[in-house]
């Protein structure tokens, strides 16, 4: 990463803008921050796209294991879930999180959230702890892993914003995009966030689209409930814009 961006290409155009994408930056901040940080001593501007994230969690699903692409993206997307249901993979992520002491306020039994308990634990040390603990066990050679815990968006912004300013951050919802007129106006944000002048999108088509069957009822009344005291978690981090989001 240092050597492409401090001898490749870009050495002999010093005022051209780049940046690298991935949705696994976010999540996995315990190894990014400090290689970012070591790449990029000076000031550096992050845009996050979030989503409704119970459409996340089965637009995840469907993709690793869907049998269209090519060879290197089926071999990106692992092979871990293919034999499991989307609700089989829930469990198991959310096991996991339990295992490592990450969600102590969820009761299994119940699917539900002792608020008391979410209200003492989340923000705290311990959760820090944990969330580490949770980030060792992320595999590195698949995209098959943390079905559930990459809906946690407080949680992971939190730790990047304690190294970097929140104000370079652009954060914007995924379902803006799909407003009349909606591309056109984050990138109209985008261009005044990154100080660069305006551009008119041509093409603002649906990009990376699949077709795939609605989750069942009982798995999505579940996935709100676990869900729901996070958004309201991020509305406080983000600001009121951000309030009742994914309601």
């Amino acid at each position: 990463c240092a050597k492409f961006y401090y001898t490749g290409w870009l050495w002999n155009h010093p005022s051209c803008l780049t940046g690298d994408s991935t949705p696994s930056y976010l999540l996995h901040g315990d190894l990014v921050i400090p290689r970012l940080l070591e790449v990029w001593p000076h000031e550096v501007k992050f845009i996050v796209m979030l989503r409704d994230p119970v459409a996340r969690a089965k637009s995840h699903y469907e993709m690793v294991t869907s049998k269209d692409g090519t060879d290197a993206q089926k071999k990106t997307r692992g092979t871990e879930w293919l034999k499991l249901s989307f609700e089989e993979v829930i469990s198991r992520d959310i096991k996991l999180m339990k295992s490592c002491g990450l969600i102590p306020y969820w009761n299994e039994a119940t699917q539900s959230i002792d608020n008391a308990l979410f209200d003492q634990f989340v923000g705290s040390s311990a959760e820090d702890e944990a969330f580490s603990k949770y980030q060792a066990h992320i595999p590195m050679n698949t995209g098959s892993h943390s079905l559930i815990s990459r809906g946690l968006y407080e949680l992971q912004l939190r730790k990047w914003f304690k190294k970097f300013s929140p104000g370079l951050f652009f954060v914007a919802k995924m379902e803006d995009l799909k407003e009349d007129g909606g591309v056109q106006r984050i990138m109209n944000q985008l261009f005044r966030f990154f100080n660069v002048p305006d551009f008119k999108v041509e093409d603002t088509s649906v990009k990376n689209k699949r077709d795939y069957k609605d989750m069942n009822a009982e798995t999505r009344e579940l996935l709100k409930k676990f869900y729901g005291r996070h958004n309201e978690r991020l509305r406080l981090l983000l600001g009121e814009e951000w309030e009742g989001v994914w309601q």
